[in-house]
């Protein structure tokens, strides 16, 4: 595979797939808001860098490993898991989001890439600067168009994805167990929609601790 070898090969595992031979299918660990595993397709031809859509009924991640090809690895790594994060914090996957949705989904971003040990040769303040992006850029990324800092972001034990660090790559046991620990979290979730979902989240971050140690 060409796609991410500097940072996400290891965190990218082969999958099977009914999809044509140019489109490579590729699992990262990201689940939706109901938990269900979500298909990241190697797609030379997607005129963005990345790109989330619903296909045949499910949303998939689309990901052209030659856009931008300036970009730091930890910065290829945010854009994949912010796509991740858009979908596991229920937005839809078609269409733009708003400007406060998508800083959530930034946020989220940084804590998976955090509590994945992803940025420990990047620092904030250059993964920032490397995040700023020309007109011509934006045109090949997910909008709004936004600056993209995170000042304003909770700590990461408050994020709602993990993404394996090194020691969990190609784990199937590792990727068995954190799927096993979005479905309570979805549950939950559903039954406190109203509000108050701080022990949902309390008890999925412990469940991806306990998967860390497998």
């Amino acid at each position: 595979m060409c796609l991410l070898r500097p940072v996400l090969l290891f965190l990218l595992l082969l999958a099977g797939s009914a999809f044509a031979a140019d489109e490579e299918p590729i699992y990262g660990g990201c689940v939706d808001a109901r938990g269900a595993a979500v298909v990241t397709l190697i797609d030379p031809q997607l005129p963005s860098a990345v790109a989330t859509a619903t296909e045949a009924g499910r949303a998939v991640i689309r990901h052209n490993p030659d856009a931008l090809p300036r970009l730091l690895a930890a910065s290829r790594s945010f854009l994949y898991a912010q796509a991740c994060a858009r979908l596991n914090l229920g937005y839809p996957a078609d269409g733009e989001l708003g400007l406060a949705e998508a800083q959530r989904a930034d946020c989220a971003a940084l804590a998976t890439l955090q509590r994945s040990g992803l940025l420990a040769n990047t620092s904030l303040p250059a993964l920032e600067a490397d995040l700023r992006f020309s007109d011509s850029e934006w045109a090949a990324l997910p909008g709004p168009r936004r600056t993209i800092g995170f000042s304003a972001c909770p700590p990461p034990s408050r994020g709602n994805l993990r993404l394996p660090g090194a020691e969990a790559a190609g784990s199937p046991t590792w990727n068995a167990c954190v799927r096993a620990c979005a479905a309570p979290l979805y549950q939950c979730q559903a039954r406190c929609a109203a509000g108050g979902c701080a022990d949902c989240q309390a008890a999925y971050d412990r469940c991806n601790r306990a998967c860390d140690g497998r």
